[in-house]
């Protein structure tokens, strides 16, 4: 009797080992999963935070290109407006159909040269 209790006991242990060694292997292979899930969204995120840095330098090489241009839209409205108030009084009238209108002046002749 001793020695079939003795056999139910080895058996059982072995029963439990093998128990044990599958519940082992299915830790290992949560684990493992778990480990490649957090690895993969790990990369996810520093390759979106590579994608943010890098849009943002150029955006801001962006917004410097549109204040370059906004300043050079801004000088040139200066120099129409400059060139409009010019044109108001009767001396500008006169020099602007001189320049653009090749007119002249009750006392004035008109001298084309050719080439």
């Amino acid at each position: 009797m001793d020695h079939e209790k003795s056999m139910e006991d080895k058996n059982q242990d072995k029963s439990e080992q093998h128990k044990n060694k599958g519940m082992a292997k299915r830790r290992v292979v949560r684990e493992v999963l778990i480990l490649s899930v957090t690895c993969l969204a790990l990369y996810n995120a520093g390759r979106a935070i590579c994608d943010s840095v890098n849009r943002q330098f150029f955006l801001h090489d962006q917004a410097i290109a549109l204040k370059r241009g906004q300043a050079q839209a801004e000088q040139v409205n200066k120099e129409l407006r400059e060139g409009l108030s010019n044109y108001r009084s009767s001396k500008g009238i006169e020099r602007l159909a001189r320049e653009r209108l090749n007119q002249a002046g009750p006392d004035e002749v008109i001298v084309h040269i050719g080439k």
